[in-house]
């Protein structure tokens, strides 16, 4: 892709090292891109690629209505999906998911500020939106020790310091979570904190054109990736070989990682949420997946699919449960649409007999770069944890079903994944739900 117009110099003018330079720019992993394979595979397709930087426009402007609707000074983000959306600077997202060692301050107005662990600063020199990148003073007892108080504070008082800089007066800032040394020394330079993710959540809800774009090459990107461990089962591997084909093929199109490890097989796919192992594949067996990727441009293809091992018939109880997954599944898409509620998701959709069939957590959920807000439950569930909201355009959510009878027998997971349009819904993974194929629709 190259770097965007002006960014070389800027960089340039930033860094004195050379390396360094080169790092921000030619070498920076974003700039870069997904590269090849996927380059070509998605022109084949017909796909366009997103624009990066109109996209991260679009992401800080979504964040800002959301302050602005709540009265809110800012944004302290550590979250790293949270952070990777508010800057598309991707670093050691998954490092940074147990060590609380960067974050990003985006007021409502003013300049956005990335505080960054050390020698890293030249990976989100590529984003223009950020205004300045200081090091961070950490506060985990892993980096901080007995210092933990002493650096929370020096920590506190830097927020708190943008925090009047930019606020206009207003103390009120939204916050990822946080340790508790941290969080009680924001509250102690007399600042008022809120949840984040109530911020963030509905911001990431709804798409932006090149996040549709974004989410359709990673889409792509799964489709090729799965189709390549079809073709490669086999009887006589284990799960762990048949997902570690589907990691290096998501790896090889620019992708991040996969939430889960959720691929089962034979006795194993009932119940659900069995995570892969190495347990052998046998002729015969129900293979059932949940790819959960945060694939190419960090944007996530959430499907699932159940296939026959060795491409033989399905016996009756398979097939039993097979039509009764796809049933939920096609029914359920067929409810989509801008102005639905959740309510209504929740009690029209269609689900096998609830005493007699495990099902999954949840009927519905939104995604973008992860599983993402709304969770809607099933009927049952209502009452306890349930929620009410808008569907709209732009939101994309995936319908999902599993099927494992409490009698026995092998169970069945598919799950598809749907952009809501002006005038209704589009699948974005229009692939065979059939055991024994895996093609395009």
């Amino acid at each position: 892709m190259g770097a965007p117009a002006g960014a070389r110099a800027r960089i340039r003018a930033t860094f004195d090292d050379p390396l360094v330079q080169r790092a921000a720019t030619e070498g920076n992993r974003v700039l870069l891109g997904p590269g090849e394979p996927a380059i070509s595979e998605w022109a084949a397709a017909g796909l366009t690629l997103p624009d990066l930087d109109a996209m991260q426009h679009y992401r800080v402007g979504r964040i800002r209505e959301q302050l602005v609707q709540r009265d809110l000074a800012g944004a302290l983000l550590f979250d790293p999906m949270n952070l990777m959306y508010a800057t598309h600077a991707p670093n050691m997202q998954l490092w940074f998911l147990h060590n609380e060692a960067r974050w990003l301050w985006v007021p409502t107005e003013g300049p956005i500020v990335l505080f960054d662990y050390s020698t890293c600063e030249f990976l989100s020199a590529h984003n223009p939106m950020i205004a300045e990148v200081r090091p961070t003073t950490c506060f985990t007892y892993f980096l901080a020790g007995e210092r933990v108080d002493e650096n929370a504070s020096h920590f506190a008082a830097e927020i708190a310091e943008l925090v009047r800089a930019d606020g206009g007066g207003n103390i009120r800032i939204a916050v990822d979570p946080v340790p508790v040394a941290a969080s009680n020394a924001l509250l102690a330079e007399g600042l008022v904190l809120s949840d984040a993710m109530s911020v963030m959540e509905p911001a990431r809800s709804v798409k932006g054109p090149d996040e549709i774009l974004a989410m359709r090459c990673s889409a792509e990107a799964c489709r090729v990736a799965c189709r390549k461990m079809f073709e490669a089962l086999r009887p006589g591997m284990t799960e762990q070989e048949l997902w570690g084909l589907l990691w290096a093929e998501m790896f090889s199109r620019g992708g991040d990682w996969m939430e889960c490890r959720l691929l089962s097989a034979g006795a194993r796919t009932n119940p659900w949420f069995q995570e892969c192992s190495s347990n052998v594949i046998q002729e015969g067996d129900l293979v059932a997946f949940d790819t959960d990727m945060v694939g190419s441009y960090s944007m996530m293809t959430d499907i699932s699919r159940t296939w026959i091992c060795g491409g033989g018939p399905l016996d009756a109880q398979q097939r039993h449960v097979f039509d009764l997954a796809r049933q939920q599944v096609e029914c359920n898409i067929d409810l989509l649409r801008p102005g639905v509620t959740f309510h209504e998701l929740c009690h029209k959709a269609w689900n096998p007999p609830v005493d007699e069939y495990r099902q999954y957590s949840v009927l519905y959920h939104g995604v973008g770069q992860c599983d993402e807000w709304p969770s809607i439950t099933f009927p049952e569930s209502w009452e306890r944890v349930g929620y009410d909201g808008v569907v709209q355009a732009g939101m994309v959510l995936t319908v999902e079903s599993y099927v494992g009878a409490y009698a026995g027998g092998q169970g069945v997971k598919l799950e598809n994944q749907v952009l809501i349009t002006e005038d209704g819904h589009e699948n974005l993974s229009p692939w065979t739900l059939e055991p024994d194929t895996f093609d395009l629709l």
